[in-house]
């Protein structure tokens, strides 16, 4: 009975072990670049303050536009005065001999309710100030892609980043497991007398200094896949698997369409779409500023019920009526030199927008030029890393082989099987530079998004 309890016991603990497993895998969220790039795109903290940015420049606008219609106002006032309300008139209008004589006026209560209107008519100000305001609009929008395009091309460098470490860590493993078989050849034939202690001794510092190696990758890993899940705005305690290896494609062709394409495309920029933009805006406020010292007329009206009495008996209160409409002509003649001086900074400041504009072309030339070059580098490393790698394929299997029978030394293996390791590694980064300055060619030229 005790052995069946036992039995049941622990095929429970088994079962639940299995299923628990299996709900883990379950929760491992697998992400391709594809992926990764949208969930970006749409839970990214900085890039979702830059949107609402945006919004926030489009209800300016708004503002600025409603600054040309009517503005309608009801005003209304209800007052009790304790003592009537004086006025001074010359005391012959008040039958008296004094020279100014106070009179107590109107009732002690008094309603006042009056409708105003006002609508500006000739205002250049106002409409260059619209115009400011939709510049402002799409420079928020062009930030807004310009973000999206580094943020696109930060989530590929650290998607193919953490495939690389990866990539090094499965190079890593292999090199751990010529080298622990080493150190048991090295075991073997020391037993046997054919080789010596100090082939075992240094297999052993070989094999510790890999498992060293291995344990700093692993925790570079976790802190790379951090702060990727951060950039995607992932859940960090969420467990992730990127599924798009670090591979080859035809980079070379890829390459190719992006040069011919390098004449047309540094327009798209972005960034030389913002400075364009930024002159324009500092164009038009320059506008606006003169627009200052034009004159401003508006549209004036008022609609006015008032009463007064001593009593509140006001439903038989009179409400006399009084209402006029016309024009407001407001012109500016003196303002201390502030227009000048105003006007003055707003074409120092355009200037300067124009040579950073100019400085900024003079980058892009510079980025591209610097960036094919260092793409054609990274092609030739990889060619010669690919013949490395065959080479030292077959110098390891040599060498592994003359130890084996005794005509070379473990020095001779493990500089071999280093050297191979390191053929592997350094192919392994060809391919990650290939891939990089592929995306960051065609994001020197404006066409990542």
């Amino acid at each position: 009975m005790l052995i069946m309890k036992t039995v049941i016991y622990k095929t429970a603990w088994l079962v639940l072990a299995l299923l628990s497993t299996h709900f883990l895998k379950a929760q491992t969220t697998q992400v391709s670049l594809k992926e990764a790039i949208e969930l970006a795109s749409n839970n990214n903290k900085t890039l979702s303050v830059q949107k609402l940015e945006e919004q926030r420049q489009k209800e300016i606008t708004n503002e600025m536009r409603g600054k040309q219609l009517p503005t309608v106002a009801l005003n209304g006032t209800v007052s009790h005065y304790f003592d009537r309300q004086v006025i001074f008139l010359p005391g012959t209008f008040a039958g008296t001999q004094n020279p100014v004589q106070d009179v107590s006026v109107g009732g002690l209560n008094t309603l006042n309710t009056a409708v105003t209107l006002q609508q500006p008519l000739i205002s250049k100000n106002i409409s260059r100030q619209k115009e400011v305001a939709k510049v402002d609009e799409k420079i928020e929008k062009e930030t807004t892609e310009e973000m999206k395009s580094q943020l696109l091309l930060q989530v590929t460098k650290e998607y193919y980043t953490i495939q690389l470490m990866k990539g090094q860590l499965e190079l890593q493993a292999k090199s751990m497991s010529r080298n622990q078989k080493a150190l048991q050849d090295a075991k073997s034939l020391f037993a046997e007398g054919r080789a010596l202690k100090v082939d075992t001794l240094r297999s052993y510092i070989a094999v510790e200094n890999l498992k060293s190696s291995i344990s700093y990758l692993k925790n570079n890993i976790d802190i790379v896949t951090a702060r990727f899940k951060k950039l995607i705005g992932m859940d960090s305690t969420l467990p992730i698997e990127l599924t798009d290896r670090l591979a080859l494609e035809d980079e070379s062709e890829k390459f190719l369409l992006l040069e011919n394409k390098a004449e047309s495309a540094t327009s798209k920029r972005k960034d030389i779409q913002l400075q364009v933009l930024t002159i324009e805006k500092e164009e038009r406020k320059l506008l606006v500023i003169k627009g200052s010292q034009l004159p401003q007329v508006s549209l004036i009206g008022q609609y006015q019920l008032q009463a007064q009495a001593d009593d509140v008996k006001v439903s038989q209160y009179t409400f006399p009526k009084t209402s006029f409409v016309g024009l407001q002509v407001t012109v500016p003649l003196f303002s201390g030199g502030t227009f000048t001086a105003q006007a003055r900074q707003g074409k120092l400041k355009i200037q300067q927008e124009k040579l950073v504009l100019e400085d900024l072309k003079e980058e892009v030339n510079l980025e591209l030029s610097t960036t094919a070059s260092n793409w054609k580098n990274a092609k030739a490393q990889l060619d010669i890393q690919k013949k490395t790698v065959e080479a030292a394929e077959m110098n390891y299997t040599i060498n592994n082989n003359r130890y084996l029978n005794n005509l070379s030394s473990m020095l001779e293996v493990n500089d071999a099987e280093l050297a191979y390791n390191m053929a592997q590694v350094n192919y392994l980064m060809a391919v990650y530079e290939l891939k990089i300055l592929t995306v960051a060619y065609e994001k020197a030229l404006g066409l990542l998004q």
